[in-house]
């Protein structure tokens, strides 16, 4: 990736070696002293040629000393200058600090992540900035709320949420602003699926253990989405909401997602009669294509997953809201395969599911400007660079298959990414439109709104 001239912060100043202790963000809150001790306080008018004479800060000094200001000579039980007037000296049973309000900070050891040496670096603090303000996934839908203010205050207990926080905000904000944040990225999503295997194992549950499992699977999923390699780890996450929300609704857990299996359909009903049309010149050849790879199908699995691609095509065809609905199915076909063939599914020397995962993309990719009512109110056209994630995994298909006699099986998909290509930058289409992006005479910003990926709700009814 090449660096972005425009981004806000200067990566040269952020180095590994940069990092802060949550007791920076700490400093000695005031001392509220009682009623009686300030009716002692008597106030004193220097001359004008005179001025106060400085003192070192009395950090271990009795309440009454720190209410007048004056040095306290924190002899116990009684200091010097109490003594003399007669007052009664008081010292603070504890020093006081102000509690910081970041998520991020290691208040108790006992329970909060456990960063090297109770530290986190800048970047970090990036990453878990940029998670809150734009990266959250707008899935499970209408739970903006949960994913703002509860899951931080859940990645204090669980490490590994904390960590697939993390990994998600480097990889959103590395196809943002085109610094490469990949190193980063990966390392926290290796901790967060260590640690995630290891919850799904444990029986007993407390109350956000759930919602930490859950969070963690929806964060990896889009977070695998802006990897260009990620296609296999987003299928398996995709995967892995599915089961870990089925692993809910059988234990019956209590969680702060809203998971009820028709919310996702029930919030989308009002808006699914506003759904643009997808160009049906794309899908009359989406459809011929398709059929022309129905010999090649080797399996059931091939079998059920082309048929669910061929419905969602012929769907889109009869409206914008059925092709919807047919398109939240498909990926009921990854949860629904037993390990060993969905191991074999993902094989990358599987060329015919390679073939098939490449039409998938494609069909992603048309659903996006579908996808957007999923999260209107978080409408940003900046943010259509997101994309180029999925348009680098069937990049990385197109090269798999170059060889093969598959590869004359993908005019479609390729016309299709090239489009979407085209129109992210800002160029004269010779074809149907994908994204549907209408481009300013006078600039390249796009006009129409361009959210994340459309990802389908995993519900387990």
């Amino acid at each position: 990736m090449t660096s972005d001239n425009n981004n806000s912060i200067s990566e040269d100043s952020l180095t590994d070696n940069q990092s802060l202790s949550p007791w920076d963000f700490a400093s000695d809150s005031s001392i509220i002293v009682p009623g009686d001790h300030r009716k002692q306080q008597k106030t004193r008018k220097l001359t004008p040629n005179l001025t106060r004479r400085s003192h070192k800060k009395s950090r271990g000094g009795c309440i009454s000393c720190k209410g007048r200001k004056i040095k306290c000579n924190e002899e116990k039980p009684v200091c010097q200058s109490c003594s003399v007037k007669g007052l009664t000296c008081i010292y603070p049973t504890e020093q006081p600090t102000r509690k910081s309000s970041l998520p991020l900070l290691r208040r108790n050891p006992a329970t909060a992540p456990s960063f090297p040496q109770a530290t986190f670096s800048i970047l970090d603090m990036r990453f878990f900035h940029h998670f809150l303000t734009i990266a959250y996934p707008h899935l499970p839908v209408d739970n903006d709320q949960v994913w703002v203010h509860d899951i931080p205050q859940f990645a204090e207990q669980h490490e590994y949420l904390m960590h697939a926080i993390l990994s998600l905000g480097a990889s959103h904000l590395s196809r943002l602003t085109g610094v490469d944040y990949r190193k980063e990225s990966l390392v926290h999503r290796g901790h967060a699926i260590a640690g995630l295997n290891h919850a799904l194992s444990q029986t007993a549950r407390t109350y956000g253990e759930s919602d930490a499992m859950l969070a963690s699977c929806y964060a990896l999923t889009f977070q695998a989405s802006y990897m260009g390699d990620g296609l296999s780890d987003f299928i398996t996450m995709i995967r892995g909401c599915a089961l870990t929300t089925e692993k809910i609704h059988q234990e019956q857990a209590l969680t702060a997602f809203n998971l009820q299996p028709d919310t996702h359909i029930n919030f989308m009903a009002s808006r699914l009669q506003h759904l643009p049309r997808v160009d049906p010149r794309l899908l009359e050849d989406a459809y011929i294509a398709l059929e022309e790879i129905r010999p090649y199908l080797a399996d059931d699995t091939h079998l059920d997953f082309h048929d669910a691609l061929f419905d969602v095509i012929v769907s889109l065809q009869t409206s914008p809201a059925s092709g919807y609905l047919r398109f939240i199915d498909l990926y009921g076909v990854w949860y629904e395969l037993c390990n060993e063939a969905f191991g074999t599914f993902l094989d990358g020397n599987n060329l015919v599911s390679q073939l098939l995962l490449a039409y998938f993309v494609g069909i992603q990719l048309l659903m996006v400007p579908l996808a957007t009512q999923e999260s209107s109110n978080r409408a940003d056209v900046s943010r259509v660079r997101v994309l180029y994630g999925i348009i680098e995994w069937a990049e990385n298909i197109f090269e798999r298959l170059e060889t093969s006699d598959l590869e004359a099986h993908l005019t479609w998909p390729r016309t299709i990414v090239a489009t979407a290509v085209a129109e992210i930058n800002g160029e004269v289409l010779q074809l149907p439109p994908v994204l549907q992006l209408h481009w300013s005479s006078r600039d390249i910003t796009p006009q129409t709104t361009i959210l994340d990926p459309p990802w389908a709700e995993i519900a387990v009814s």
